[in-house]
């Protein structure tokens, strides 16, 4: 039962096209110009980098809690008269809830330091990091 649950969620997260997609991760924009590569790197973008890395792991891990929740749901349905079955699907998603809140508290304190170094960004996850 394991195997295939590992495999289906594999299997999602690879074809998912918003999953798989990797454009738009690496902000910097090289360009030819006369033949010679320009390229626009700088420390803003490599917060950026970062930023877009940390942003996709929180929406992977989202949808990861969301079916681990459902998968302990569905345990606790198939556990109809076993107590400690019912009791290990509570234990799974309280354990579950509290390593998403771990993750998204580190989330935000990653956001916050480099919103802290680029300066003329505003502090908080909901605003855009801001390159010159």
């Amino acid at each position: 039962m394991r195997n295939i649950f590992a495999k289906f969620v594999c299997f999602i997260l690879a074809t998912v096209p918003v999953l798989a997609g990797a454009q738009g991760v690496v902000p910097c924009n090289p360009k030819m110009v006369n033949g010679v590569l320009v390229d626009n790197c700088g420390f803003c973008q490599v917060g950026q980098l970062i930023k877009n890395g940390s942003d996709w792991v929180v929406k992977i891990a989202g949808i990861l809690v969301v079916i681990l929740i459902v998968y302990a749901g569905l345990r606790m349905l198939i556990a109809v008269g076993a107590t400690s079955a019912k009791t290990d699907a509570r234990r799974f998603i309280t354990k579950v809830l509290i390593g998403y809140a771990i993750l998204l508290g580190a989330w935000m304190l990653v956001d916050t330091f480099i919103k802290f170094l680029i300066p003329g960004s505003s502090y908080g996850v909901a605003n855009p990091l801001m390159c010159a």
